[in-house]
């Protein structure tokens, strides 16, 4: 495929991501938190990600609001304990993000591992 083919796909797909949902953190999350079918919790993210509470609930409280993702919360051991899951929404979005990123690898000729 052509430069000048490749680049109008990139436009197109690049407008077609969220642009509120699309920042390092959130692309992060919305990867890690699709990898784990079961739900992941807010230590095991803040661990993998080495964020502070304050942007790792930020970001997390925004993907809630955007529907991206939910909260569920669960008893064990006499303890409440909360865990995230991908929404049907975060899958759709991170799907346009990785087909966006391969658009550009294609156009900068870089191979997919």
């Amino acid at each position: 495929m052509k430069h000048d083919e490749i680049l109008p796909e990139i436009v197109e797909l690049g407008n077609a991501i969220n642009s509120k949902a699309f920042n390092l953190t959130r692309c992060m999350l919305l990867a890690i938190i699709s990898y784990f079918e079961d739900g992941v919790q807010f230590r095991e993210l803040k661990s993998a990600l080495n964020l502070s509470d304050g942007k790792l609930f930020s970001n997390l409280h925004f993907l809630i609001e955007m529907d991206m993702i939910q909260s569920n919360k669960t008893r064990f051991d006499n303890k409440e304990i909360e865990y995230y899951m991908i929404a049907e929404r975060g899958k759709n979005e991170l799907e346009k993000i990785v087909k966006w990123n391969g658009k550009i690898g294609k156009l900068l000729g870089i191979k997919n591992e």
